[in-house]
């Protein structure tokens, strides 16, 4: 009996335990050309030519000699010359994202719940939703950056200016905070098609005879959706906020293609601003270290994330 206690302890060696933990080895190399491929592509580049890079003055300029400089590409951002904006595009970038994605969860979720129901053409209509999704994002940045001038075909524009007294000398994308609503509108359109697909999938996953008891037992349409609705959307929502969050807050296409960070950096995001730095002034050294910072400002996000989805599938 107690040779069988002791082998249940665990008196089996380290390796035996660690494949109980995580599968078989089979398993294991089944994984490993993955794995190794992930490493070449993400994590090579990342610490030969990211790391290293940000501790040098590098420049795409042969006839330079690109020195070791150690933390000063960093000090630049954090005490030197580029702290006002470095401060500043973090505050751009914060209120981007509280803005951004609420906006996109609404529409998202108003537009499947409103495709779920019996409608005329409905399959037309589930496709419309997808045309932004589907669209190049410097394309679809571009074409509102035009919707959005002072003139005929600057759709945005003109309705806009219907309820609210937007500049006309440069339209929206030239007048702050103006910039700002615009590169939010295009953004909006683009990426709530991605939300409104698994939200479209949630909802049809719920069961109808719950709908039926809750109109039987006399609930109304806002308490259907909020006892009904909310509670068995509220996994998914969490997962899509959180992956929308993270890939939202590095991405420049449209930002560029819309104001490139302008007037006067005022939509200048973390993004945009390594794109800047890196590609228009050739500090690749600087844009390295604003990267860095900025990769580790959302190695918490996507811990959360991990957490989030792992007890959810527990």
């Amino acid at each position: 009996m107690a040779t069988i206690d002791r082998f249940d302890r665990g008196d089996r060696s380290l390796g035996d335990r660690i494949l109980d933990e995580y599968g078989s080895l089979q398993g294991i190399l089944f994984l490993l050309p993955s794995l190794l491929l992930l490493g070449f592509i993400v994590f090579y580049p990342m610490i030969f030519n990211g790391i290293l890079l940000s501790f040098r003055q590098f420049t795409l300029d042969p006839s330079l000699v690109n020195p070791w400089v150690g933390l000063e590409n960093y000090q630049y951002w954090l005490f030197g010359g580029g702290q006002a904006l470095f401060l500043f595009s973090i505050k751009m970038t914060l209120l981007y994202e509280l803005v951004v994605i609420p906006f996109d969860l609404m529409v998202a979720l108003a537009a499947a719940l409103v495709l779920n129901e019996t409608l005329p053409a409905r399959p037309l209509w589930r496709g419309l939703m997808l045309a932004g999704y589907a669209a190049p994002p410097v394309a679809a940045g571009l074409t509102f950056a035009v919707m959005e001038q002072a003139a005929s075909y600057g759709v945005v524009y003109n309705f806009l200016n219907m309820f609210f007294s937007v500049p006309a000398s440069g339209g929206i994308t030239s007048n702050s905070p103006w910039a700002f609503w615009g590169v939010v509108f295009a953004k909006v359109w683009r990426d709530f098609g991605f939300m409104y697909v698994v939200f479209l999938a949630g909802v049809q996953s719920i069961p109808k005879e719950l709908y039926e008891i809750a109109k039987v037992d006399g609930a109304g349409p806002v308490r259907r959706f909020r006892h009904i609705t909310l509670p068995h959307l509220r996994t998914i929502i969490v997962t899509v906020v959180m992956i929308r969050t993270i890939f939202t807050i590095g991405k420049v296409e449209i930002p560029w293609a819309v104001t490139q960070g302008g007037p006067v950096n005022y939509t200048t995001f973390l993004g945009v601003a390594i794109f800047k730095q890196g590609f228009l002034n050739w500090s690749l050294g600087r844009a390295a270290a604003l990267g860095m910072m900025f990769s580790l400002a959302i190695i918490p996000l996507i811990i959360l994330w991990v957490r989030t989805e792992t007890e959810d599938y527990d």
